[in-house]
């Protein structure tokens, strides 16, 4: 195994963890802050616009860090 392909891997399974744990720790946060009746609770109105507005971004990145985990991992199956 070459050095390429040590990073290849190091990256893949860093970029397909730190996207599961985004992923996970957003679901968790919305969850929590579901009421029994199923709405969101907020402090205050800045906050109600900007956290859906950052949990949104930051689940878009989590699930591009999966994907190029999954590729950049395939990438190495296929060099070797």
């Amino acid at each position: 195994m070459n050095r390429d392909n040590a990073v290849l891997i190091i990256f893949g399974v860093l970029a397909l963890l730190i996207g599961i744990i985004l992923k996970l720790s957003i679901g968790r946060r919305r969850f929590y802050r579901r009421s029994p009746s199923g709405a969101e609770g907020y402090k205050n109105y800045r906050s109600a616009l900007l956290t859906p507005f950052w949990e949104s971004i930051l689940t878009f990145i989590g699930g591009l860090l999966i994907i190029f985990g999954i590729i950049a991992l395939a990438m190495v199956k296929w060099l070797l």
